[in-house]
């Protein structure tokens, strides 16, 4: 497979970002970004698909936590095609953004659990390089659906609750292995204590209709990517128990907030922890 790299240049405001083209096809570009452990661009896995335009959806995929950006790309580019959808996979790599410190959790805390400023959190990194990406492409619209899967559903969720996610227009949240719950009478990262979330961002995000989406088979307690925090053990003992954990707590926190609660759960037969099952489910939802 053809693969072509392009670096765009230091970025001081979105509006000043050098033009690049992302040409119709697959490939991979470097967006420079100064937020994470270690100096240098990012990369973003890319599928234009040739019926995209420059006013078409464009879909942002987070992949999980072996840092497998291209495996992800790759197993979202027929769907793409088939809804005509601009598709960006950015590449939290390990040396960058190593850890669940760096990913997982964005950075809200350093190694020794105190908070970081919000210029470091890696949420704000993921902001900037999307839209660098999407001028890339030439994309019109403003906003962009999100779907994380995994890792990637744990960053979903966390950027969602501390950000309001502003430019996100849909929201799918996908088989994560442990949630911080929507409460801040727990310390992060199993609720929002200590953490700057705003209430009123909070109860706007639980207006929203966000989308868990979990295979029915997740349900290996001894899968080895599960985290096993106590915490996150008290939340079910499995992804499929966790994630219906996260749902109720959400619900409860709206209801104790006054706040309309818009999110569902979907659920999809057969399959457990795999993005290409999930995707397959998930894009006539997203895409639709």
């Amino acid at each position: 497979m053809r693969r072509r790299a392009v670096i765009l240049g230091a970025l001081a405001a979105p509006g000043l970002a050098r033009a690049a083209e992302i040409a119709v096809g697959s490939g991979r570009v470097e967006v420079a970004e100064a937020t994470g452990a270690t100096p240098g661009p990012m990369p973003v896995w890319y599928h234009r698909p040739a019926s995209w335009g420059p006013g078409g959806k464009v879909a942002v995929v987070l992949h999980g936590l072996r840092r497998d950006a291209d495996r992800y790309r790759d197993e979202w580019r027929d769907l793409a095609d088939r809804h005509g959808v601009l598709l960006l996979v950015p590449e939290f790599g390990q040396d960058k953004f190593p850890g669940t410190r760096w990913y997982n959790f964005g950075n809200l805390q350093d190694g020794a659990g105190r908070a970081t400023p919000s210029a470091a959190w890696s949420f704000h990194a993921f902001d900037r390089v999307v839209l660098a990406a999407m001028a890339m492409a030439g994309a019109q619209r403003d906003g962009f659906i999100l779907y994380g899967h995994s890792a990637g559903a744990q960053f979903t969720h966390r950027y969602t609750l501390l950000t309001g996610a502003p430019r996100v227009e849909a929201v799918m949240i996908a088989n994560a292995g442990s949630y911080t719950l929507p409460r801040f009478d727990r310390p992060f990262p199993e609720g929002l204590g200590g953490t700057a979330a705003d209430p009123a961002v909070l109860r706007a995000v639980l207006a929203r209709p966000v989308v868990l989406h979990l295979g029915e088979a997740d349900t290996d307690p001894n899968h080895p990517s599960l985290p096993r925090q106590p915490w996150a053990v008290a939340q079910g003992s499995h992804r499929f128990a966790r994630g219906w954990h996260f749902f109720d707590q959400a619900r409860r926190a709206a209801l104790e907030a006054g706040a309309p609660f818009a999110w569902r759960v979907v659920t999809v037969p057969g399959v457990g922890h795999s993005n290409a099952g999930m995707a397959e489910a998930a894009a006539p939802i997203l895409f639709g």
